[in-house]
């Protein structure tokens, strides 16, 4: 190919800068293929920044507090980027070159060490939803609208299903099951008007009609719901440790866990049953369920419910609970290569929307913790 040099040098700069695209990453790789001298130049800027972060001002920064200024100015800069170019994107950087090395260093470190295998998807990754009839439908491809057996009309839009059916056939005996794969979300609205909210990984089993005096849905994974207010039936949601209780009310549910139940109560009224239990909630109230301790009624933590908005919050968690999440938001399977990393704990905002090598980097800036690809398995070390 023809060498822009004047390009191929800022795509240089936005590497070290950790803010290249997957585009002009791709493009910047073929150019070193194509003229191996290049490779010199790049290794010198990367020196040049590598010295920076050795400086005692750098290496004295608080990590926690330092990510929480990271994760807003390098948004910031890509924005600054886009607006106004590579010239004021450099000088902009280059005022504040301390905080932004101390983010980007490690993007070159690990990626060394990564191998081109890529992840490995720990689960189905196809949208699906299985009628009671056994019949599949793949709702990750772009069909806005579905006829299926019995006359339900489906609308799967902006990772939302909808549906109308004139099927009346007794609920018990019309049950349907959709999977949310892993790094996705999506919304479904029951016939009831219940909004349902599923996170990654999550299975929802539902009726196209509710018949008799009671609506009941089974969850495994997290959801989150806004029930439709219905006195004469009241809404029961079965997980597989209990069943929680409603009339009209907005809560979350998390199951992921085996032998866990999780139900947070933001508003209205609902009752979590277990075997020998029964507790009822108050707005602004958790319970938590492990079958070897029984239950345990808490504040509402919100920071939990940030998954709707795409985001997943971590105050002080322990890297053993975040290779919990990383499978089914992103996919991968994940396995940390030793104890002492395991035990070690991390404070940051997981982006669903963001590839997941930049949670990884910022793991690496507030724990030191490594990582790399080997066979398609995440490996943290």
């Amino acid at each position: 190919m023809e060498l822009d040099r004047d390009h191929i040098h800022q795509l240089m700069n936005e590497k070290v800068m950790g803010v290249i695209s997957e585009t002009d990453e791709q493009h910047l790789q073929n150019a070193l293929k194509e003229y191996p001298d290049l490779q010199a130049e790049l290794d010198e800027l990367l020196l040049e920044y590598t010295n920076w972060l050795e400086q005692p001002a750098i290496q004295q920064m608080d990590s926690e507090a330092a990510f929480a200024l990271i994760e807003d100015e390098v948004r910031r800069r890509k924005q600054l980027r886009r607006r106004r170019g590579f010239t004021y994107f450099f000088i902009s950087v280059a005022a504040t070159v301390a905080l932004l090395i101390f983010f980007t260093y490690p993007l070159f470190t690990n990626r060394s060490n990564k191998s081109d295998a890529g992840p490995k998807l720990a689960f189905n990754k196809t949208l699906q939803l299985q009628l009671s009839n056994g019949e599949v439908i793949d709702l990750s491809t772009k069909q806005d609208s579905i006829t299926v057996n019995g006359g339900t009309q489906l609308n799967n839009t902006n990772k939302t299903l909808t549906y109308t059916t004139k099927d009346k056939t007794p609920s018990e005996s019309q049950v349907n099951s959709l999977w949310v794969p892993p790094g996705m979300d999506y919304h479904i609205t029951l016939s009831d008007g219940t909004l349902v909210f599923l996170n990654s990984a999550t299975t929802l089993k539902f009726p196209f009609h509710f018949a008799g005096n009671i609506r009941e849905i089974s969850v495994e994974g997290e959801a989150y719901l806004q029930v439709a207010k219905d006195q004469n039936r009241p809404f029961v949601l079965h997980t597989p440790r209990g069943t929680v209780q409603v009339l009209g009310t907005t809560f979350n549910v998390n199951t992921y866990d085996s032998g866990r139940v999780k139900v947070s109560l933001v508003d209205g009224a609902v009752a979590f049953e277990s075997a020998d239990k029964k507790t009822v909630l108050k707005p602004g109230q958790a319970i938590t369920y492990l079958d070897a301790e029984g239950s345990d009624v808490t504040s509402l933590n919100e920071n939990e419910l940030l998954w709707v908005k795409g985001r997943y919050k971590l105050d002080n968690t322990p890297m053993t609970e975040i290779t919990k999440v990383l499978p089914r938001w992103y996919g991968v399977q994940v396995v940390i290569d030793n104890q002492k990393v395991a035990e070690k704990r991390f404070t940051g905002t997981i982006l669903k929307s963001e590839p997941i090598q930049e949670f990884l980097d910022a793991i690496k800036l507030t724990t030191g913790a490594e990582s790399y690809y080997k066979d398609g398995i995440l490996h943290i070390r």
